[in-house]
């Protein structure tokens, strides 16, 4: 497991401790967690979490660097082969002997370069693929059943506030009733 991986189930385990350890609401199992502290672990896990996307930058400049050198070569092999042609020529059989081998050349640097830049692009792929996985693995992992456990803490709260308010109407109800009551028994 790397340092940051570790990091971030360190910050992990100080979010879970937070949370276990609030304070309970009176006449309710609902806790009351410090939400400055509760965002700077999550401001902190975030900032763990970019390290990933540093990968997936070195992989493209990775891929820009090999298929550069393979341009390269590529070049040279050509300017290699056209000096070589240029030299060769001196008469029409030497002349086309060399436009033959320049040719064959050419043929051969062009499949060479395609062969690298195939090459490049499986293992670039590979690479991306590994860190797709890496990324689904952290966040079925990590993020989605935070995320669940807060929907659920804010479902709960919204229902306790519908309960609270539901039991205010019932009693503004009743004070109302009572206070027919007493006018009709006064008028009477």
């Amino acid at each position: 497991m790397s340092e940051q991986s570790i990091k971030i189930m360190s910050l992990l385990d100080e979010l879970e401790e937070l949370v276990t350890s609030s304070s309970k609401m009176p006449f309710s199992e609902k806790g009351i967690i410090d939400l400055d502290y509760a965002q700077k672990v999550i401001d902190d896990i975030r900032m763990n979490l970019p390290r990933d996307i540093q990968e997936a930058q070195w992989v493209q400049q990775e891929k820009d660097r090999i298929i550069n050198d393979a341009k390269s070569e590529y070049n040279k092999v050509i300017v290699s082969a056209k000096e070589q042609a240029e030299y060769l020529i001196d008469s029409d059989a030497v002349k086309r002997e060399a436009q033959k081998r320049a040719d064959a050349l050419i043929a051969e640097a062009e499949s060479h370069a395609n062969y690298i830049k195939l090459r490049t692009y499986e293992y670039i792929d590979k690479l991306l693929f590994d860190m797709q996985n890496d990324i689904a693995s952290v966040t079925g992992t990590y993020l989605q059943p935070m995320n669940d456990y807060f929907q659920d803490m804010v479902g709960n709260i919204n229902y306790k506030v519908n309960q609270n308010r539901q039991e205010m109407k019932t009693l503004a109800e009743r004070v109302n009733g009572a206070s027919r009551e007493e006018v009709k028994t006064e008028q009477e």
